[in-house]
């Protein structure tokens, strides 16, 4: 392994994650409401209970995409502000260290 590889791989903190765990219940849960409005078009399920599996499947997508999006947003802005810190020369605060 050279230097670069070692130095772009990037080590799975618990904030990572969860992120990228809430980003597959982000996928399962639109796949989903997909399926789900697709078997009440097609006459598998009522229409009407279609729906309302469809929205509690999306529902479940929203969730796991605003959840991951803040851990993963988290994350980016944690490694910017340490990188401008690193630029300006700037002290970490006690807080963070």
């Amino acid at each position: 392994m050279t230097a670069l590889q070692a130095q772009m791989k990037k080590p799975l903190t618990k904030t990572r994650l969860i992120g990228f765990a809430a980003m597959a219940v982000c996928v399962v849960g639109y796949a989903g409401f997909a399926l789900a409005l697709g078997a009440g078009k097609l006459d598998y399920l009522p229409m009407t209970q279609a729906a309302i599996i469809a929205a509690v499947a999306a529902l479940i997508g929203e969730i796991g995409l605003w959840v991951g999006a803040g851990c993963l947003g988290l994350t980016l802005f944690k490694k910017r502000k340490a990188m401008l810190d690193r630029l300006f020369r700037r002290q970490p605060r006690p807080s963070e260290v």
